[in-house]
């Protein structure tokens, strides 16, 4: 941390706390999926044993558990430089694509699965010439392969289905005027939700019968200002939710339950070109207080993203990255979890690796 070249006033001072262990948590069941080095991995949380699901062919990532727990889908790129959903048991027998090729203009494509694992939402790179720099959303039939372009190429991320599967929402549009769009699986139908004036839009999700997101009412970089609304699911009825903001970029998780938001954001502390600092924090749905999960570690040094909620309501799963600096890219990444009831709120280490996901299956 001595050697720390980035911009901004760095935390050194701050000493971070010691990480419990995971038999601490007293968790009886339950098991949790993460990628580590390329490969998915599943731990049992009862007795802390960790099983290989993927073996070492280019990456395996993304995992993400289906409604019953027995299976698992994923993100691989084994048939060369394109990708493809696959789908596997929860032991990690049996895996099979379900989608064909697709790549994306930088980095990872994003997908999403139904709830019952009958289709999935990808978004591919556009293929026509005058559609470069665009991206088209697909829907995919598993049991048939069935692989239709849906509404015209765009700007597309962050798709999610409904919890009953009858619906896609997706971000569309540039950074500094991007919406929700919603897409009815049973009739193709893309709609535009309205934006009521707001830019910088994060990944819809459910908050009982309402959709949560967050939003900046400004369109730039330098000024933006997000926080987190609701809507009715037609996109009318645009609600704030709560006092809490950030001067950066949110994205937040509901847990099973409705009960509490697991808000994941990042800003940028020291101006332009100095380091992202990314933290987690607490909401109760209903109102409250909001509580921070991760201010104990110092920053930039330490980093936490990308929450899952266990299915007790209760616990809460995040990557966790040290990056000692020179440079710097995370070199260490943690899987830890949170008792969200528990007053200290110190994360327990799961297992090295990043991108939890949780069996719905207690």
């Amino acid at each position: 941390m001595k050697a720390y070249a980035g911009l901004g006033e760095p935390e050194a001072e701050k000493r971070p706390p010691r990480l419990r262990r995971a038999r601490e948590l007293a968790l009886a069941s339950g098991r949790i999926t993460f990628v580590r080095s390329g490969d998915v991995f599943a731990m049992d949380l009862a007795t802390g044993v960790e099983a290989q699901l993927t073996r070492k062919t280019q990456r395996n990532v993304a995992p993400t558990f289906l409604g019953d727990g027995r299976r698992i889908a994923f993100l691989s790129n084994r048939d060369g430089m394109a990708w493809r959903v696959f789908l596997m048991n929860a032991d990690g027998t049996e895996q099979r694509p379900i989608t064909g090729k697709f790549s994306a203009w930088y980095g990872e494509p994003s997908f999403a699965i139904s709830p019952d694992g009958a289709r999935v939402a990808y978004v591919a790179r556009a293929r026509a010439p005058a559609d470069e720099g665009l991206e088209e959303l697909h829907l995919v039939e598993v049991a048939s392969g069935d692989d239709q372009r849906i509404g015209q190429p765009a700007t597309l991320s962050q798709c999610t289905f409904s919890p009953g599967g009858d619906a896609v929402h997706c971000v569309a549009g540039e950074f500094d005027a991007e919406h929700l769009l919603s897409v009815e699986v049973a009739t193709r139908r893309v709609r535009r939700l309205p934006d009521a004036g707001n830019h910088m839009f994060s990944a819809a999700r459910f908050l009982g019968d309402r959709l949560l997101f967050s939003a900046s009412e400004t369109g730039a970089l330098c000024c933006q200002r997000s926080r987190l609304y609701t809507t009715a699911l037609d996109g009318t009825g645009i609600k704030g939710l709560g006092s809490f903001w950030v001067s950066g970029s949110m994205r937040p998780e509901v847990s099973p339950k409705g009960s509490k938001i697991a808000v994941a954001w990042s800003v940028r502390v020291g101006g332009f070109g100095a380091d992202y600092w990314n933290e987690l924090t607490l909401l109760d749905a209903n109102g409250g207080a909001d509580r921070p999960l991760t201010s104990a570690f110092p920053r930039p040094f330490y980093s936490a993203y990308e929450p899952a909620w266990a299915p007790d309501d209760r616990h809460l799963a995040f990557t966790l990255s040290l990056c000692p600096y020179a440079g710097c890219e995370p070199t260490i990444r943690s899987v830890v979890v949170i008792d969200t009831r528990d007053a200290k709120a110190v994360p327990a280490f799961i297992a090295y690796g990043r991108g939890a996901s949780w069996s719905p299956v207690p």
